[in-house]
């Protein structure tokens, strides 16, 4: 069973658990007064050292000690103590334990679930216990068997005459002036307590480590993406002159710096020898529609066919209905094809497409059948790419038997780092800025356990006036925390509580057809409220919706909560989002620092650097075992600026290091590169199943 849970996470080899780095050190060096207790933040651990003055024990709940030195008390408390551990703590015997500290309701400060480590101390002799690792939790493996793995683990490689796994070639590591990967993973799991020494070495080792996780990332990318073949429609100059021209005309507005600069990129990778594999990265209402738009009058200029592959049916109508007035002024016909298109208006879009009068063609996995025929297709334009898996992308690819060009848009803006440490396979454009005349910023609000009923009696207020609002839960049916809000019991509530306004539920495990349902109902009108998981985080225009709660929305990301807002405010109306903390969620925690970052800010790719700085390199790539921290604070403009330029630099290096071990060996068949090209590809296979899936 240990086993199974192990490899759940991930943990396979032996290599795997070392990769698993410590969260964070307790400094437990030397002891803390416990008269100086007064002055140390509750969660802090620390070491004590002191005189059993009293035990009280309360069987099967818990039990509590009260150590003393120099007149100063604290308790220790532990939940759930067998009655047999209170014989571990005779009256007047002196003890060291080392702990977190908190501040009780009573206002007492005591150490929970502290370990004795009496003897550790007594044998080290010198009054401290050096600096202990401090590791994140693997559900269902208790931390001392794992201590127990670790340690035999480094054992073992501290007296390896051999490399252990080394991926990151030994050129680079002595160029880069990194250690080898023994050498970091002693220093992180097992550090020195030396002041002048640990901060620098530990960074030195974290770097070299996170290193080698983003050097082996951007070698999957580069070998992806030399797996594209050649063959796709190349767009002569005089189609592009051609389209952006009739492009300017068509539109009400000029277009933004950024979206031209996106189009320039655009139309130099549709006139290249290869096909594009362009991710178009753009904020709320940021305009990526309109350059996707014109990527697909390039390919239409040039007699060319375009597919647009949107999440739902409702976005894909409403997309081809803003889109088809565009189209007739640009001269080319626009098709919409979903599970609900009637089978005659189905025959004719089929009919157009197989005999290239249907230039674009918008749609949802319907596009995926057999019986579409596109002759010329071109480009294929991705919505929301995250939702789609490789396999559809390629069905897609395969509908007119070339190799298209590829267009990814997302509506989650990242950084250029982030972006290179996560689509590195793509090119990446960037829509930085909103064009003139777009909605106000929605306004949030941050709403404490006591403010709901103010929450909820503005959207009354909203629906008496003729609006549509959202609410949002995190899970579904079932939590594991209490006083969790679910959307099934949500929905059951507001049902009875709004009566007569109509209450619609969404999420995940819906049939696809009663998702459509939902959403087509919302949109339309027939809807007062949507009451909904994060799977309106896929996109629906509804102009007429003003007011979203969600609900426990400290346990939701800033990239989340910033999609989520953007579906509201979308008319002539300004909108609000009201972010309702959970049940007990702390006012400095991690969880309300988000919400306040999201309330203070609106521009989704600061948003995006703040999430990235408090997150760290680790996420980004999926390797949570090769978090790379520095040590730096995750709040303040200083310390995100340091954290961002690090991780972007970092990223920087890897990808010129995979480039120049490509140039000189294209498919990794040295000797020596044999490792490194089986974890490489192996990460590309692993891009691909979390693609598909």
């Amino acid at each position: 069973m240990t086993t199974a849970r192990l490899v759940e996470r991930g943990v396979l080899t032996v290599r795997d658990l070392l990769l698993r780095l410590p969260r964070g050190y307790d400094d437990l060096r030397r002891p803390t007064s416990i008269a100086g207790l007064a002055g140390v933040g509750d969660g802090t651990v620390v070491l004590i050292v002191g005189t059993v003055k009293r035990v009280h024990v309360f069987p099967r709940r818990l039990l509590d000690v009260f150590v003393e030195e120099d007149g100063a008390t604290v308790r220790a408390r532990w939940f759930r103590a067998p009655a047999a551990m209170a014989k571990g703590f005779p009256k007047g015997s002196v003890v060291a334990l080392a702990g977190p500290l908190r501040t009780a309701a009573d206002g007492t400060r005591e150490l929970v679930h502290p370990t004795q480590v009496t003897a550790a101390l007594a044998a080290r002799g010198d009054g401290g216990l050096g600096l202990r690792p401090r590791y994140a939790a693997v559900d269902g493996v208790k931390a001392r068997l794992l201590d127990r793995l670790r340690g035999a683990a480094l054992a073992a490689l501290g007296s390896a005459s051999a490399p252990a796994g080394e991926l990151l070639p030994e050129a680079a590591r002595a160029r880069l002036g990194l250690p080898g990967l023994a050498e970091a993973l002693l220093c992180l799991h097992a550090p020195g307590d030396e002041d002048a020494i640990r901060p620098l070495a530990l960074a030195r080792a974290r770097r070299r480590i996170a290193l080698e996780a983003a050097f082996v990332t951007q070698l999957a990318f580069l070998l992806r993406r030399a797996a594209v073949g050649a063959g796709g429609l190349s767009v002569p100059i005089e189609a592009i002159r051609a389209a952006r021209l009739g492009l300017e005309s068509a539109l009400a507005f000029s277009p933004t710096a950024s979206q031209s600069r996106a189009l320039d990129e655009i139309a130099a990778d549709l006139g290249g020898e290869r096909p594009m594999q362009r991710l178009l990265i753009g904020d709320v209402a940021s305009g990526k529609t309109v350059v996707a738009f014109g990527a697909a009058a390039m390919v239409a200029a040039a007699g060319g066919q375009t597919l647009m592959m949107v999440p739902t049916e409702v976005l894909a109508e409403q997309q081809a209905r803003a889109l088809a007035p565009l189209g007739a002024r640009c001269g080319f016909e626009i098709g919409l094809l979903t599970g609900a298109t009637p089978p005659a208006a189905r025959a004719a879009i089929l009919e157009g497409c197989s005999t290239g009068r249907v230039r674009l063609l918008i749609g949802t996995q319907a596009l995926l059948g057999p019986a579409l025929v596109l002759p010329r297709l071109g480009l294929v334009v991705v919505d929301e790419q995250h939702r789609f898996g490789v396999e559809d992308r390629a069905r897609l690819g395969r509908a007119g038997g070339l190799s298209p060009h590829l267009l990814t848009m997302s509506a989650t803006p990242i950084p250029r780092s982030l972006a290179l440490s996560l689509h590195g396979d793509l090119d990446a454009s960037f829509l930085s800025e909103r064009p003139a005349g777009r909605r106000a910023p929605v306004a949030v609000v941050c709403v404490g356990a006591d403010e709901r009923r103010a929450a909820y009696a503005r959207l009354e207020d909203a629906i008496a006036a003729g609006e549509q609002a959202f609410v949002v839960c995190p899970v579904r049916e079932q939590a594991r925390r209490p006083g969790a809000v679910t959307a099934i019991a949500e929905y059951a509530r507001l049902r009875r509580a709004l009566a007569p306004a109509r209450v619609g539920l969404l999420h995940g495990a819906l049939a696809a057809a009663d998702k459509e349902r939902a959403l087509r109902a919302f949109a339309d009108g027939s809807i007062d409220v949507l009451v909904a998981t994060t799977v309106v985080e896929l996109g629906i225009d509804v102009p007429n919706a003003t007011v979203m709660i969600v609900e426990d929305a400290d346990r939701f990301g800033l990239a989340q909560l910033h999609q989520l807002r953007g579906r509201v405010g979308r008319g002539s109306r300004p909108g609000i989002c009201f972010l309702c903390a959970s049940a007990g969620a702390a006012a400095d925690g991690e969880g309300m620092t988000r919400l306040r970052l999201c309330a203070e800010i609106d521009d989704g790719f600061r948003l995006a650097e703040a999430d990235l700085a408090q997150r760290g390199f680790g996420d980004l790539e999926g390797t949570e075992q090769a978090g790379l921290s520095f040590g730096l604070p995750s709040t303040g403009s200083d310390q995100i600026a340091a954290r961002l330029a690090e991780m972007s630099e970092l990223t920087t290096v890897a990808r010129a290091e995979a480039e120049a071990l490509l140039a000189a060996d294209p498919a990794l068949l040295a000797a020596a590169n044999q490792r490194l090209s089986r974890a490489a590809r192996a990460r590309v296979a692993t891009f691909f199943a979390a693609e598909a899936g």
